[in-house]
Formats: structure tokens, C-alpha cells, sequence
């Protein structure tokens, strides 16, 4: 089967085309005083923590606009120009503002594809020297070829009034135009689960920069996301990097070469609580509710692995706060796809199974987050069972991000891009015990480097000891560190 063609559905609009005249369209400008019934628009923000979130919603025009094949924002011309009653310019928007719903973190200035002859829609800030005042507005959308306009109020007309994109906007398309395909570097699979709770996972799959033959990618990093809703997840892996808390990850896959496999978290289980705190039936019915979500993750994923060949198995997992709750449960659960697991301030755990002892764990909390004390019963546990497991607890640190532990991570997952091989025969040789005796089956630690570690951390005392100074450390408090970048940048996170 030749796979090449698929190269990730990418090619939105196949081959040049000759615009037509009425390329770009624009279907409404509508002038929004107050937060619409969806809250999508312009917010401003206040500062909480060490995070901006939306604070006060902001008059604004909400534009919404189509092409008719795929292009890209960034090759667009999107403006507002403002005049008073006699005609004078006296305010205007040399892009787009940014927008998105109150409970979005992130906000975004235009979709980064406006999809073929699909509406999508972006907004403009009312300046405050118009906000009041008896005033018409031009809204220009097109590119440096072709464009057009429209007014609010709808009645009224820009043929009398002066803005620098006038004549593009009033010749139309003498010359056609032969415009380059856009493309989209992102697939989306949608997984029924047969669970209410969760009843669907949206599969986002997006290939390193520059990659365009699936025989050239390397491995996959999964990430489970935070998010409001699957269209701000689809806006933030369209973005050049990961805003926010996950900043940093596409860099990462791109340098290796590994497709991004992202989806959102659901919570399908008590946040506050770890296993051995909930009642046993409690347990049993969450246990059943999550085992039928992975299922249906893995189910999809090998849809998408088989359709468009790529490695089904040695994934690296990314998850935060409660992502990195529900990625710490699906690693349980499927531990054959993952080769390695960094989980960020997770506050509650899933009971540590043997069979997970084959994947490289990386755990990172603060002291003052609140499932601290569950982190150190959880790392107990899985070091009772042979889990190659970093534990870093920073000082200082509660339920918030870190650099210091993303950095941490991504030392953590270059190191174990360098254990693929050793984990392919860890899993050819589990699989011979298997077929000879089931029993026989049980993994020992691996690799070496976390047996016999060259550097040693104090989970407590927060200090990095040589190997030969392990003797130092109380053995409940010691943390098997790999090899010297990741001893340094465990010491550094502080």
C-alpha cells in the first residue's frame, strides 16, 4: 500500500488554481456590546496567580468571513477601519483582536486556516474613542490581490470614504490570481467510547515541521490536553508552538521528529482521592468507567497508526494537572504503547500495576501542591514494584506550572528516545516468558541506568549525590537518576 498520498490529509486544496472573481466573501459584521449567548469575543484580562484569564468582556464587531478554497491566515489582510458622521478617519484595527470564550486561557487572533468555503469568524476591539459616538465602520478581508469589504452599520456604504485598501477592495479581479494550496498539518479522529461520561475522544494528529512522508517520523509524543472544548484545542495545535502550560512540546517533536497525538481530559474520577482512599466499590465503578475510555483511545489510535503507518507502540506521554491525572491512568492501563510517561502535578493516583514497570516514569509536583503526600505513597509503590521512576517535589511549588519540571521533562524524554531498542527486547523477551510460562512473566527493572544509577537525588533534602555516595541518602528518600543531564536539571529544579 502506498502511503504517500495520505501524507496526514494535509493538502486542504490539491494543486495552483486561478482565483475567481468573489474569492473572498464576507457574510456578517455585527456589532457586539455585550458577551454573546456562546461568550466568544474579546475580553480583557487580570492577572490571577502567575496566569492572565478573562476578566471584563469588550465591545467589538464580530466579523464572519469565508474563502473559497483553504487558505492561511497569515497571508490574509484582516482590518476595521472607523469614521465619524462626516466622513474622518478616526480610528482603526490593523488586525484582528483576540478572542475567545471567558473560560479559555488562551485567545487567539484568527483561526490559523480559514477552511474551504467554510464561514469563520474573528473580531475587532471598538477603540475606546469611538465606543459611544455616532460612527460607521469598514471591515477589509482578502490578501494582497484581492479583497473586499463591508460596513456596520449594514446600511451604510465605504464608497465615499477613504482607507488605504479602497482601490484593491473596488477593482475586483482584473488579473486572476494563482494562489498555492493551504495546508493544514492536522487530522482529526473522532473515537466513540460507549461511556456517557466521556462519550467520545477527538484524536488530534499533527506531523513534525517539514515532514511530509510518514516514513520519516521517529516515534509520537501524546499529549493529553486541558482545555474547554475541542475547537480551542484545534485552534492551539494549529499554532507554530503550544501556548501555556505545554509550551515547548512542538520544538521537542520537531528536533526528534515525532508526530504530535493530542486529545482532551475528562474527569472520570474523584481528583482529590487516591485509590486506596475510595471505597471499594466506589474503586471497582470508576475502574470500569476509565477501562472502557482507554479502550476506545487505544482502539482509535491504531486506526490512525495503521492508516497512515505509523508506530503504534513506544509513545512518549505528556500530561498536566488533571491531564496528567487521566494520562497517568490510560499508562497504567496500556503501558505497551508508551515508552515513557513525564506526568506534572497530578493530585491524585491510580493503583501502580506490574505490567506498567516496563514503561520510564517521570513524576513532578511541588511540596505545597495538594496531593503531595499521595505522590511520595505513590512513588513508594511503584518502586515496590520495580518502576524506573524520577521523582522530583519542588520547594515552594503548589498546583501551577513549572519550567524547571518542563525542562526536566524533556531531558527525561531524550534520554528515553536513546532506551527504544532496549525496550523492544525488554518486550520480545516479557513476550517469550509469556508464551513459555505466564508466571515467569514478571519485568525486572531496566535499564541498567536505574539500577545502577550514576547520580543519586534526596527526594527530601533535595541534593544530587554521586553514585558512590549513595550511602548518604536514607533509602526510602532515593531517586535513581539516569545519567548527568538529567541529575543537573533535577538539582536545578528548585
Amino acid at each position: 500500500m502506498n502511503l504517500r498520498p495520505l501524507i496526514f490529509a494535509a493538502v486542504v486544496w490539491s494543486g495552483l488554481s486561478s482565483a475567481p472573481a468573489g474569492f473572498f466573501q464576507i457574510d456578517s459584521v455585527r456589532l457586539q456590546k455585550r458577551e454573546p449567548r456562546d461568550m466568544i469575543g474579546v475580553w480583557s484580562f487580570t492577572t490571577s496567580g502567575k496566569h492572565l484569564r478573562p476578566d471584563q468582556f469588550q465591545p467589538c464587531l464580530e466579523v464572519t468571513a469565508r474563502a473559497q478554497e483553504a487558505v492561511r491566515s497569515d497571508q490574509l489582510i484582516a482590518k476595521a477601519y472607523f469614521f465619524d458622521r462626516e466622513g474622518k478617519l478616526i480610528a482603526d484595527c490593523r488586525r484582528p483582536a483576540k478572542s475567545g470564550a471567558m473560560s479559555d486561557k488562551n485567545h487567539f487572533e484568527m483561526p490559523v486556516i480559514f477552511p474551504r468555503n467554510q464561514t469563520s469568524r474573528f473580531f475587532f476591539q471598538i477603540p475606546p474613542n469611538v465606543q459611544g459616538g455616532d460612527w460607521t465602520a469598514v471591515v477589509v478581508f482578502g490578501d494582497r490581490n484581492e479583497a473586499v469589504s463591508a460596513c456596520y452599520p449594514s446600511t451604510a456604504s465605504d464608497f465615499r470614504l477613504n482607507y488605504p485598501e479602497r482601490k484593491l477592495v473596488h477593482r475586483g479581479t482584473l488579473n486572476p490570481t494563482a494562489r498555492k494550496p493551504a495546508m493544514d498539518p492536522l487530522i482529526e479522529h473522532v473515537v466513540r467510547t460507549n461511556n456517557p461520561a466521556m462519550p467520545q475522544i477527538t484524536l488530534f494528529l499533527r506531523p513534525p515541521k517539514g515532514v511530509t512522508d510518514p516514513s520519516e517520523i521517529r516515534g509520537v509524543l501524546a499529549i493529553c490536553l486541558l482545555a474547554s472544548g475541542v475547537d480551542v484545542m484545534k485552534r492551539q495545535l494549529q499554532q507554530d508552538e503550544l501556548p501555556g502550560d505545554e509550551r515547548g512540546a512542538f520544538g521537542f517533536a520537531n528536533t526528534h521528529k515525532l508526530a504530535i497525538l493530542a486529545w482532551g481530559s475528562r474527569r472520570l474520577w474523584n481528583p482529590g482521592l487516591n485509590h486506596d482512599e475510595l471505597a471499594r466499590d466506589q474503586a471497582r465503578e470508576m475502574d470500569r468507567s476509565f477501562d472502557t475510555v482507554a479502550a476506545a483511545w487505544e482502539r482509535g489510535v491504531g486506526e490512525l497508526c495503521e492508516k497512515y503507518g505509523l508506530p503504534n507502540r513506544n509513545f512518549l506521554l505528556r500530561g498536566q494537572s488533571g491531564a496528567a491525572q487521566w494520562a497517568q491512568r490510560l499508562c497504567l492501563r496500556k503501558p505497551d504503547a508508551f515508552l515513557a510517561v513525564h506526568l506534572h502535578i497530578p493530585s491524585s493516583f491510580d493503583k501502580p500495576l506490574p505490567g506498567a514497570a516496563k514503561v520510564l516514569w517521570c513524576l513532578t509536583t511541588g511540596e505545597r501542591e495538594s496531593g503531595y503526600e499521595r505522590s511520595k505513597r505513590f512513588v513508594a509503590e511503584c518502586q515496590s514494584l520495580g518502576y524506573p521512576i524520577v521523582y522530583k517535589a519542588i520547594v515552594g511549588l503548589g498546583h501551577e506550572s513549572s519550567q524547571g519540571a518542563t525542562d526536566l521533562g524533556f531531558a527525561f524524554f531524550k534520554y528515553a528516545l536513546t532506551q527504544r531498542d532496549a525496550r523492544e527486547a525488554l518486550d520480545r523477551k516479557s513476550q517469550s516468558a509469556l508464551r513459555a510460562d505466564e508466571g515467569a512473566a514478571r519485568i525486572e527493572p531496566w535499564p541498567d541506568a536505574f539500577r545502577h544509577p550514576p547520580f543519586v537525588g534526596d527526594m527530601v533534602n533535595q541534593e544530587v549525590f554521586p553514585a558512590q555516595d549513595v550511602g548518604l541518602i536514607p533509602g526510602p528518600f532515593r531517586i535513581s537518576l539516569p545519567n548527568e543531564e538529567i541529575a543537573r536539571r533535577w538539582e536545578d529544579c528548585r
